[in-house]
């Protein structure tokens, strides 16, 4: 590892944040829960989404135009997993995982992952919050994602100190 790697992972950071962020300007969503299909139509090409009991695949993303989730997976899931793979094709990733985690070490999930947590949850509108009087569940429910996911997301912008409710 070099000392320039940091810094590449912020630039790739910032691109996937960014490319979040846009899109939620271009269809002006500025009060959660965020709606998908929305962003979906605000693209500037059609991709096709479909569901499938893909057994304990989340699902993946086909080329530039075509996502497969799986169909037997809560909402919650659902909408990180589409999320997710929108950010790969947006991000212009060649190859997507089957299972999605945020635990994965594969640089091109990270960014993804980055990407869904920024457009479900984006950081202005969390900062914009009163953690003191909400829980976990809460959030999670407000933003329309797992309650895993929303942990994540708290712990990665650094505002799970501000939560004082952990259920």
């Amino acid at each position: 590892m070099n000392a320039n790697d940091g810094e590449e992972n912020k630039i790739h950071f910032g691109l996937a944040r960014s490319l979040a962020r846009n899109l939620l300007k271009k269809v002006q969503i500025k009060e959660p829960p965020i709606l998908l299909r929305a962003i979906f139509d605000c693209l500037d090409h059609k991709i096709t989404i479909e569901g499938k009991d893909i057994g304990k695949d989340c699902g993946f993303s086909i080329g530039t135009s075509n996502i497969i989730y799986n169909s037997s997976h809560p909402r919650t899931r659902t909408r990180f997993t589409l999320a997710h793979e929108l950010g790969h094709i947006l991000l212009g990733h060649n190859s997507s995982s089957r299972i999605i985690s945020f635990e994965s070490t594969n640089p091109e999930d990270i960014l993804a992952n980055e990407f869904a947590a920024e457009l479900l949850a984006p950081l202005s509108m969390l900062k914009r919050e009163e953690f003191f009087s909400s829980s976990l569940t809460e959030l999670a429910h407000k933003y329309q994602v797992s309650k895993e996911m929303m942990m994540w997301r708290l712990k990665s912008t650094g505002l799970y100190m501000q939560l004082l409710n952990w259920r």
